[in-house]
């Protein structure tokens, strides 16, 4: 567990910001885990790595941080980031690469740890054909997500504060009493000291902590509510997203319904139902609320943009 200790000073200086080309190393992740949402936009746009991104996967491990010297911090220009990037000292490469690693590097990646020019020279050839065949292409979808996701995180900070932000970031991410808690396999205590914190929305599929930046930055995944609402997937898309079950009762409830009353519409048992609503209650499409005996569950706005695009637009009445 990793305790951030925020002082008034730091609170105040917290503040929301877009990724930039620091996303290029957490996506190499998200392509690999089947179900999401970065990897569908990627196999439905090319579904193909180009052969010369290939030295990028010997330095990006499938799971568990990726090498930070990859990830420059806000940085929008490609030809900038590969030059910070191929600047980084050995040293700093060795220590990151080698890091929790239980095979012996690459000839290559052994190159690379030692400052080779042409090692240099060949992670920036692959830096430019992942960011062109795969970055690129999913580009506009991607800022539109990141976008709509950052709106609605500056909404909810006016109407409910940061601490509410804080707590609905994700599950493994706690505010409580002053201290920022990122559930993790780092277990350390840190005082920001006044430098405030930058909390930064990503295709990453896990909370993170970069605290070698210039300023500490939360990093946090996406919310999958906000994907489907912003891709436009249509119906065929939420329910290869959501299941046909599910996708089923969150177009039900355009309307209002009871537990009891969605169990009829979608012909399942009130326990189903219940258990369908939950589920899409925590990933941010479906609110809750009790009347008298009764749960009555209802869409959020994030909910009612899928729906809405599901049905090409039109918004339900």
């Amino acid at each position: 567990m990793l305790r951030l200790r925020m002082s008034v000073e730091d609170i105040a200086r917290t503040r929301l910001a877009a990724p930039g080309l620091c996303e290029l190393p957490v996506s190499m992740q998200a392509l690999q885990l089947v179900g999401h949402p970065y990897r569908r936009m990627w196999r439905s746009a090319t579904g193909r790595l180009p052969r010369q991104a290939g030295r990028l996967w010997e330095l990006v491990p499938a799971r568990g941080d990726v090498p930070l010297f990859l990830a420059p911090e806000m940085v929008d220009d490609l030809e900038e980031a590969i030059d910070i990037v191929q600047s980084t000292p050995a040293a700093r490469i060795r220590a990151e690469v080698t890091v929790g690693r239980g095979t012996r590097p690459s000839a290559w990646v052994e190159d690379l740890c030692r400052g080779r020019t042409q090692a240099r020279h060949e992670l920036g050839v692959a830096m430019r054909a992942y960011h062109d065949r795969v970055m690129a292409p999913l580009s506009s979808v991607h800022t539109r997500v990141v976008t709509a996701e950052l709106s609605h995180r500056t909404r909810q900070i006016a109407a409910e504060g940061i601490a509410t932000m804080l707590n609905s970031l994700h599950p493994a991410i706690r505010w409580r009493a002053g201290v920022l808690e990122v559930a993790g396999p780092m277990n350390a205590d840190v005082d920001l000291s006044g430098r405030g914190l930058r909390v930064m929305p990503s295709v990453w599929p896990r909370p993170g902590v970069a605290l070698d930046w210039s300023q500490p930055t939360l990093v946090y995944p996406i919310p999958y509510a906000i994907w489907l609402a912003e891709t436009n997937a249509g119906y065929d898309g939420a329910r290869a997203a959501l299941g046909g079950t599910r996708a089923t009762v969150l177009q039900t409830l355009v309307d209002e319904h009871t537990t009891t009353s969605l169990a009829r519409a979608v012909a399942l048992s009130p326990s189903s139902a219940s258990a369908h609503a939950s589920a899409l209650r925590r990933a941010g499409l479906v609110v809750s609320q009790r009347r008298g005996k009764a749960m009555v569950h209802s869409l959020t706005p994030l909910g009612l943009d899928v729906v809405t695009a599901s049905r090409g637009g039109d918004v339900p009445g």
